[in-house]
């Protein structure tokens, strides 16, 4: 039976909140209703801070974003007030409990992203812009903090990484089918996709971005759903998705979308095969060699495509993709591309400053090199480009440690999907590494890590693969021991 002073507290409580609800209705204080929700959250991070963290990814495919919060800041809603609760709350946890798991901090990729984010920080105390690049900082770190480190305690089980999946993957399902029926009563019209994708995008590239990360998902798990104990109806229910969401990507209209799920597909047949890694590792040297040594005449050949890409016609459009002659969204690209190459070359070392791009570039523009699209009031994003941004923001350094953080998560992924005995984890690694690996096609085009969408699965899927990785070293030498 409760106390006397616990009754107290509840009337106490109930009293004064129906009180201060009576004053904000007066002086039109709706925000005050807002604050059992946030009690309630608050004390999920603190006390169930698993639950929250599903919770929160369920909500990211339905987050909504308020573009201009003030001081150009932006904010997703409920998602990123949640994440930064969870973070909090993860810091408390490490102050009270200390280190989390020493294998998984010793890990080679959790390595590369502690080198990474401590270049960030470096170049944030560097920047031109320091109020601009630690806005830039904060927001990075606390999908780093949640989704990779605090969420890995729950990552080391198999059930709940799944389960974490799932959530994400149900959320999306009722935002891509939504925004597809939506898009079949346009008749599938290539300019009717920026607006129908709204509220819960802003840019057509995050979504076709974001369902281009789970087209592999959805078909490995359907191929390979005996291997996860699912019914034949839960992997024909897998599959129909599958299929909808590469129609989804098809039809976003965005070419570096549609470049990543092909070179997801063909990576993912190579890995079923399993081709042999060394036959992998000497391919992937040299296509990049050759391409390198017959830059000149790719470029060439590439000048005489006149393809545009605002043709409706998708045969064409997918043409474009090649046209450096007269397109202007490709004209534009290779503007910004050369733009942040002239900015690491002013400042190699340390970069103009995280998040300070968009900002900077414009008096490194050529007059020749400008197109129709072109600005210089930062209006129109950064670089294009997952590679060449972090060049000019943080110099080659912060450049290599980025990308040190995808090639060695796709060796340890190499390693699992070809050798780990559990085959459980060997499919579950194959989907989750050929998402990122849609991502890190995706990123020589574009870059849409700054939105929760992006950031939320590619760091928990990093987390996943780490955790499983951890796990099938300890399973191996237990059998070695055995």
């Amino acid at each position: 039976m409760l106390g006397k002073s616990s009754i107290t507290w509840f009337y106490s409580i109930g009293i004064g909140f129906i009180a201060a609800s009576i004053v904000a209705t007066l002086f039109d204080i709706y925000y005050l209703y807002l604050f059992p929700a946030a009690i309630a959250v608050g004390l999920l991070a603190l006390f169930r801070a698993d639950r929250l963290i599903m919770l929160t990814a369920f909500f990211v495919p339905l987050s909504v974003t308020i573009q201009d919060l003030g001081f150009g800041a932006g904010l997703s809603l409920p998602t990123e007030p949640m994440i930064i609760l969870i973070m909090l709350a993860a810091i408390l946890k490490l102050a009270h409990e200390g280190v989390w798991d020493k294998d998984f901090i010793r890990h080679p990729v959790t390595i590369a992203i502690l080198v990474n984010t401590a270049w960030v920080l470096l170049t944030t105390f560097t920047s031109t812009m320091p109020l601009i690049s630690l806005k830039f900082f904060i927001s990075r770190i606390w999908f780093i903090i949640v989704f990779y480190f605090f969420a890995s305690h729950m990552f080391s089980d198999m059930r709940r990484s799944m389960n974490f999946i799932w959530f994400f993957l149900i959320a999306s399902i009722g935002v891509v089918s939504y925004i597809m029926v939506l898009h079949s009563t346009y008749g599938f019209e290539r300019d009717a996709i920026f607006d129908i994708i709204q509220p819960f995008f802003w840019i057509h590239g995050v979504y076709a971005a974001m369902v281009a990360m789970l087209v592999p998902v959805f078909f490995i798990m359907a191929l390979k759903g005996k291997e996860f104990h699912y019914s034949p109806l839960r992997r024909s229910f897998l599959m129909f998705f599958a299929v909808v969401f590469g129609a989804a990507v098809l039809f976003s209209y965005t070419r570096a979308a549609w470049l990543s799920v092909f070179a997801a597909g063909v990576a993912g047949a190579v890995f079923l095969l399993r081709v042999n890694l060394k036959l992998i590792y000497t391919a992937v040297i040299l296509v990049v060699g050759v391409t390198l040594y017959y830059q000149s005449d790719i470029m060439m050949e590439l000048s005489r495509n006149k393809t545009g890409s605002n043709s409706k016609n998708m045969e064409k459009h997918l043409q474009s993709a090649t046209n450096i002659r007269n397109d202007p969204s490709n004209l534009e690209r290779i503007n910004r591309w050369s733009c942040a190459w002239r900015m690491f070359q002013d400042k190699p070392i340390f970069g103009f400053g995280p998040g300070t791009y968009m900002f900077q570039y414009a008096p490194y523009q050529l007059s020749y090199q400008k197109t129709v699209i072109s600005t210089n009031f930062a209006t129109l994003g950064h670089a294009h480009s997952e590679w060449l941004n972090p060049l000019a923001e943080m110099g080659l350094i912060g450049m290599l440690t980025w990308f040190a953080v995808f090639v060695l998560t796709f060796f340890r992924a190499l390693n699992l999907i070809y050798y780990a005995e559990d085959k459980r984890i060997r499919y579950l690694t194959l989907a989750l590494t050929l998402a990122i690996f849609t991502y890190f096609v995706h990123g020589f085009l574009n870059s849409y890590f700054d939105y929760d969408k992006i950031a939320v699965p590619f760091w928990a899927f990093i987390s996943i693969i780490v955790c499983m990785d951890i796990k099938n070293k300890k399973d191996q030498k237990a059998a070695v021991e055995a």
